[in-house]
């Protein structure tokens, strides 16, 4: 699919738009949320420790795996919610051909991502707002997901930069809240919590980037 620019689907505030449209597709996210939360929490009760051992890789891996599916099903709806109705049956059939290109992608990226941390925050963070659209790309079936997010953000660079500034400022508040979590709630309740919480603000935010996304590459 070519990037086209047409008329955009929000008006003053993308964040407001998406909060609204992403209630369209509550028929996926709401179990993908509460699913993906309580295995989550399932595999801390497994008591594996955060050392580098053969346990918590596998634990880890599954847990990835389990979080780039819950993705998936969540973009799928989002890009959908973006321009009419969520059609519940074509996210739930059409997505497992898509899965392991998405899981490469994520893989890809979490790795560029952890390298930029590991050299200081802004850099793992920077990766991050300069890729909004990358995923969404991939679950949207672009051949190039890469040169797709990046034509995107220059054809709607003024809004890409607020919101992604925005979006940092939510993280923020949000992160003193799970700063909060872990101290009055402990162990897999806390995890529960906090992957519910970070689960209805991931939607939000895809919702958002879904909105700016399909303004510019149309079905």
């Amino acid at each position: 699919m070519n990037t086209v620019e047409v008329k955009p689907l929000y008006r003053v505030s993308v964040l407001a738009v998406g909060f609204a449209r992403m209630w369209r597709g509550w028929k996926v996210v709401l179990p993908v949320i509460v699913v993906n939360a309580l295995l989550q929490s399932l595999l801390i009760l497994l008591g594996v420790l955060p050392y580098l051992t053969l346990a918590f890789v596998l634990v880890a891996v599954v847990s990835f795996m389990i979080l780039v599916k819950a993705y998936n099903f969540v973009a799928a709806a989002m890009l959908e919610a973006a321009v009419g109705p969520v059609n519940v049956r074509a996210v739930y059939d059409n997505l497992w051909s898509r899965y392991w290109v998405l899981l490469a992608w994520s893989v890809g990226l979490g790795v560029v991502v952890f390298i930029g941390l590991s050299l200081y925050v802004v850099p793992g963070f920077l990766v991050l707002a300069l890729t909004p659209y990358l995923l969404l790309a991939v679950v949207d079936g672009e051949r190039n997901p890469l040169a797709v997010n990046f034509r995107t953000i220059g054809a709607r660079w003024g809004r890409w930069l607020i919101t992604a500034v925005l979006m940092g400022v939510v993280l923020f508040v949000a992160w003193f809240f799970a700063a909060l979590d872990g101290f009055f709630i402990t162990g897999a309740p806390a995890t529960f919590v906090g992957w519910l919480v970070l689960g209805f603000i991931a939607t939000w935010f895809l919702s958002a980037w879904a909105l700016i996304y399909r303004s510019v590459n149309p079905r």
